[in-house]
């Protein structure tokens, strides 16, 4: 890719960038969120055309006027976002757009395929399974195996490792190494510097759009690259401490969530308690019940059996609303579908959940004037960047993932809450934005707010967390303190190895 240029309503998107990848190479994307990396992998892959560049792929000028071109020719692509058909199913999401050699489609052979590409990259599916049952981690998932399905000579990669055990992801690993030794290139979007430093040959830095240097990955360090990132040096050392802990804020007993239209337990006999001033990990591969147990405590669901108490009152009956209004908040793992409404602006969905009451509503009657105060002072608190001039009043489906994310934070993390139950809460975000969270949950915890963290992310859990859960198939197989945790420990907990994590 040669002097790529892109601008949306006269913002550069990316600015004369310069990328190549070879052959038998793994080609690291890195920048902060906003930077241009997903940008920059949308013109290569045909869903935006640049204003001025061009793209010479095996050696001959291309320009694809769609993703169906560019993969035609062997580039693959896993978006963040996903591209999947949801009331389809799994392996129909697969085949979609495939020609077989007949009138009708092979599926005992994509079947056979598919299950053969799940088990080698750890990557287990149900090919029948509809693409709405399944968590977040499970689609993303879908979206590999279905990028892997085909023939690639070229494959990116936007953040692939976030829902896999450290095993798994040492697998993934692994098949990546055996097909850049085979002669495929591949460019991995990811904002985990050790992944960066285990898994690539170049590394290519992004700010502002501009391309700020291409790097040799075993003539770099951690640091040099935070640093062409962010523009700065990060202190390397962060005080998490640890803060008194106070009474429970939430408990769980013996908490049961039937799975939609079966008999079978997404949450069977989930109990525990968290503190004040206490922030409580569950580490797990995304589908073994999180997001069911986060949608329960919030009120999305109703549990089938057993109680849960906040403040010493039973939350049974209690919608989501009057949850809220008693001091849960929650950020939910899926920020597109759960916690924004798209088309809407950043003000106004940063007053989704107060809109109706004061200080932002009195007689009936919306203080706009209140609203852009607060909007405006949410942008400078958590350096909310938006995409034109129309700051606060930009559509947030024009803002980066990491952005999007932002907003939901400043919204979520109130005066009123007693407990944020976080999941993912960092997924998508660069290593300042993720550095900000960080710091932000700790001052949190320490001010006396209980924080409840559901993340895929071991390193996430192990920084932040006073206690730790593992959990596996809808059950808490494992709790530890964080003084006795390690990242090997846990990981075979989140394969359901609960025996060789006891042995140590």
């Amino acid at each position: 890719m040669k002097h790529i240029t892109k601008s949306f309503a006269g913002v550069y998107a990316n600015e004369d960038v310069d990328l190549s990848v070879e052959q038998g190479e793994i080609h690291a994307l890195l920048g902060e969120n906003g930077a241009g990396k997903t940008t920059l992998m949308n013109i290569l892959f045909g869903i935006y055309k640049a204003d001025r560049g061009e793209i010479c792929f095996k050696g001959e000028h291309v320009e694809f006027k769609s993703p169906g071109e560019a993969i035609a020719r062997g580039i693959g692509m896993v978006h963040q976002h996903f591209s999947l058909v949801k009331k389809m199913t799994v392996l129909d999401n697969v085949m979609l757009g495939l020609k077989g050699e007949g009138m009708v489609a092979d599926r005992k052979s994509a079947r056979k395929k598919l299950m053969g590409l799940a088990e080698t990259y750890g990557l287990l599916v149900k090919p029948e399974a509809p693409v709405h049952t399944l968590s977040v981690g499970e689609q993303q998932r879908v979206e590999i195996l279905k990028a892997l399905y085909r023939d690639v000579s070229l494959l990116i990669l936007d953040e692939p490792t976030g829902v896999l055990t450290p095993q798994e992801t040492e697998n993934f690993f692994g098949v990546l190494k055996r097909l850049r030794d085979e002669g495929y290139g591949i460019i991995i979007i990811t904002h985990r510097l050790g992944e960066i430093m285990d898994i690539s040959d170049r590394v290519t830095v992004l700010r502002d759009g501009r391309k700020i240097k291409s790097l040799v990955t075993k003539e770099t360090t951690p640091e040099e690259l935070s640093a062409c990132m962010i523009g700065r040096e990060l202190k390397k050392d962060m005080d998490v401490g640890k803060a008194p802990e106070g009474e429970i804020t939430l408990k769980l007993s013996n908490v049961c969530l039937h799975k939609k239209h079966s008999s079978k337990l997404a949450l069977d006999h989930i109990s525990f308690a968290i503190r004040r001033g206490e922030i409580l990990g569950v580490a797990g591969v995304e589908g073994n019940g999180q997001k069911e147990l986060a949608e329960v405590i919030t009120g999305i669901r109703r549990m089938s059996s057993g109680e849960i108490t906040f403040l010493g009152a039973d939350m049974s009956g209690k919608n989501v609303k009057q949850r809220f209004r008693k001091g849960i908040s929650y950020i939910s793992d899926d920020r597109q579908n759960d916690s924004l409404v798209m088309d809407m602006t950043v003000m106004d969905n940063l007053i989704l959940r107060d809109f109706d009451r004061r200080p932002y509503s009195g007689r009936m009657v919306l203080d706009y004037e209140e609203a852009e105060y607060r909007a405006q002072e949410a942008l400078k608190e958590y350096s909310i960047k938006t995409s034109g001039k129309s700051g606060i009043h930009t559509p947030v489906k024009l803002m980066s993932g990491g952005n999007q994310q932002k907003v939901i934070l400043s919204r979520e993390i109130s005066e009123e809450a007693s407990l944020i139950l976080a999941s993912q809460p960092t997924r998508g975000l660069d290593i300042g934005a993720t550095r900000f969270v960080h710091e932000t949950f700790i001052r949190q915890r320490d001010d006396g707010m209980s924080i409840l963290l559901i993340s895929a992310d071991l390193d996430e859990i192990l920084l932040l967390c006073d206690r730790i859960l593992v959990m596996y198939e809808g059950r808490i197989i494992g709790e530890m303190p964080r003084e006795e945790a390690d990242i090997h420990k846990i990981g075979l907990l989140m394969g359901g190895i609960a025996k060789e994590a006891a042995n140590g």
